[in-house]
């Protein structure tokens, strides 16, 4: 593939300064420079508080950035997704949290004490990478408040988990953090009894939880939605159905050891709007950030922002391949 020529391209990163140790933002550093290098002008802009990143990003596009690269785990990519969606702008990712399931979905290295040079290799792709606009889902919430999401909202037991956990837990122990964390909740959580609205069909479900999909991968563990993809106009669904720890625990297997999807208690749904109603409030989250809760509205929102991918395209994540 021949390089792509960026003589004057203009970038922004935003970066939440907490996420990664020291020897990240060393490395940070030095891609920023690489870029420079390749031509770029690069300017550095730091979140200060959760939420920071959707102005900032929105910012980027109004001012006319090529792109806004978002560094840190998947709520800092949200938020710049977020700040993104409907402009020009693309978003490259330099992934730096814990999760980052986008990253681990379509390719871009994660970097770790083993893997050094990764974030100048998620930098390389920024230059190197070919533009897709890609899907966003967006959720509704009673009081009027609306966000997107790029990789998945959760509905129920998973909602609940991330509102337990605590973010200087996930620095310093990381995976582990969300593990004891789902451990803790899950021993208590029933489950509510709800309906399910899929493109005007209704269900009615005792729900433990539900994942709304955009992408394939899910807490970057499991692949949830085998068949989804980021620019089909749709969304998959997956609904679990329980009533305490036991069937918390069979579906937690079924997940981990790939038969889920022949449990007569998953159900499994794509479309492009989705209600979803419970009898009692359950937590939402979307791309792993605390929200709001039920009843909440989803719809698609088709090819609403454009991202760089890696120059080998993630073809098992899109409909439209390499031109």
């Amino acid at each position: 593939m021949k390089e792509p020529d960026h003589p004057s391209m203009k970038a922004c990163v935003i970066l939440n300064p907490a996420a990664g140790p020291s020897d990240f933002h060393r490395h940070l550093t030095t891609a920023i420079r690489h870029l420079q290098t390749r031509g770029w002008q690069v300017d550095r802009l730091e979140t200060g508080q959760k939420g920071d990143g959707i102005g900032l990003a929105r910012r980027a596009a109004d001012t006319g950035y090529d792109v806004a690269i978002a560094v840190g785990g998947d709520g800092t990519i949200n938020e710049v997704a977020n700040g993104l969606a409907g402009s020009q702008t693309a978003m490259g990712v330099i992934p730096a949290g814990t999760a980052n399931v986008y990253a681990a979905d379509v390719g871009i290295p994660i970097w770790s004490a083993l893997r050094p040079h990764a974030v100048r290799t998620a930098a390389e792709i920024i230059h190197t990478g070919q533009r897709r606009r890609l899907d966003l889902g967006r959720v509704r919430f009673a009081d009027g408040q609306q966000r997107h999401f790029f990789m998945w909202c959760g509905i129920g037991l998973d909602a609940a988990v991330a509102q337990e956990v605590r973010r200087e837990d996930t620095r310093r122990l990381g995976l582990v953090a969300w593990a004891i964390a789902g451990i803790m909740v899950a021993l208590n959580y029933m489950g509510h009894s709800g309906q399910v609205t899929v493109d005007g069909r209704r269900e009615r479900q005792r729900l433990l939880w539900a994942v709304i999909s955009n992408g394939q991968l899910y807490g970057r563990v499991w692949r949830i939605a085998p068949d989804a993809k980021m620019d089909d106009g749709a969304l998959d669904l997956t609904t679990f159905e329980g009533y305490g720890v036991l069937s918390t625990l069979r579906h937690i297997v079924g997940l981990t050891l790939g038969h889920y999807a022949r449990d007569p208690a998953v159900h499994s749904y794509r479309g492009q709007s989705i209600t979803v109603r419970t009898r009692r409030p359950l937590p939402v989250h979307v791309d792993a950030e605390p929200m709001g809760t039920t009843p909440v509205e989803i719809e698609v929102v088709p090819q609403a922002l454009t991202v760089i991918l890696p120059p080998k395209l993630p073809n098992h994540l899109l409909v439209v391949g390499d031109d």
